[in-house]
């Protein structure tokens, strides 16, 4: 994914920050255990809140404990117990990861894309593994990805069927987090409406860029304001789909983890979508 499910973090408790930032870590260390380096590399936001609804959805909780990061060993920080809920959000993450790099090869030049190129056969690896794990998680993401490689090959110009392949991907990941029956048409659209959110912010965000080297982006008009024309005409979509994803969160039985996600759903998603719009954006990893 894509990096734009953030946190707020002026409103954020210090307790919720060091909670987000304990399972934040806990991700980090699954995918090292399970996958290695290369996996650690594909950590970002949005899998850290994938990880979360499912650890608030979760009849129970592991708790937290203090560990040390391999990458800081000299402070110990909280980190979350909860393995099997991570190690299903890790073996997403691997997923979407080899075929993110496999789009990156395919929509690059070779000096371009040439850090994809190296990378894609230790993601092929990993995903073989996790694909044996999960043959139906593999097949629904090949059959996504599918679909958005035919609309960017025939160019299609509607925000809508562009959005649809990564809206449905979503959708599939977070009906997974359903610990009842009730709860999956809920998570179904949440997910829905989020992965329409992220690929559109996604488009508004490489829009620039798209424009400068002629790459698909269905925000693109023929116009000499094409950028600001393409930020605005996506603006209310962006709007619809996050006030969606309020609305159906509010019907969730969350157990735990409230404060952080709703910070995330009014006020973090809400920031990144005003910086984009607005052409401020910079991806950052680090919490």
């Amino acid at each position: 994914m894509f990096g734009y499910i953030k946190t707020y973090q002026p409103e954020l408790k210090m307790g919720e920050f060091e909670q987000y930032r304990g399972v934040y870590c806990a991700l980090c260390r699954r995918l090292g255990k399970r996958y290695g380096l290369l996996a650690q590399l594909s950590l970002s936001y949005d899998f850290t809140f994938l990880a979360l609804m499912r650890l608030a959805l979760a009849q129970e909780c592991a708790g937290f404990r203090k560990a040390r990061c391999p990458y800081n060993p000299l402070k110990k920080r909280n980190c979350c117990c909860d393995t099997e809920q991570l190690d299903a959000v890790a073996d997403a993450a691997v997923l979407l990861t080899y075929h993110k790099l496999r789009d990156t090869v395919a929509d690059s030049g070779f000096w371009k894309g040439l850090g994809a190129r190296l990378l894609l056969p230790l993601a092929a690896h990993d995903r073989k593994r996790c694909a044996a794990r999960h043959p139906d998680w593999d097949a629904a993401v090949a059959q996504c990805m599918q679909q958005q490689a035919a609309l960017e090959t025939e160019r299609c110009t509607s925000i809508d069927a562009a959005a649809e392949p990564t809206a449905k991907l979503l959708e599939f990941f977070f009906t997974l987090c359903a610990t009842e029956e009730r709860q999956q048409r809920v998570l179904a659209r949440f997910g829905y409406c989020l992965g329409r959110w992220i690929y559109l912010m996604d488009a508004a965000d490489d829009l620039p860029d798209d424009i400068k080297n002629g790459s698909y982006n269905p925000l693109i008009t023929d116009t000499p304001d094409a950028v600001a024309r393409g930020r605005e005409r996506v603006r209310l979509s962006l709007n619809a789909s996050m006030a969606e994803c309020k609305a159906a969160y509010e019907l969730l039985d969350i157990r735990r983890f409230d404060g952080i996600l709703r910070n995330v759903l009014e006020l973090g998603m809400a920031q990144m979508q005003q910086q984009v719009l607005k052409g401020e954006n910079s991806h950052e990893r680090s919490v």
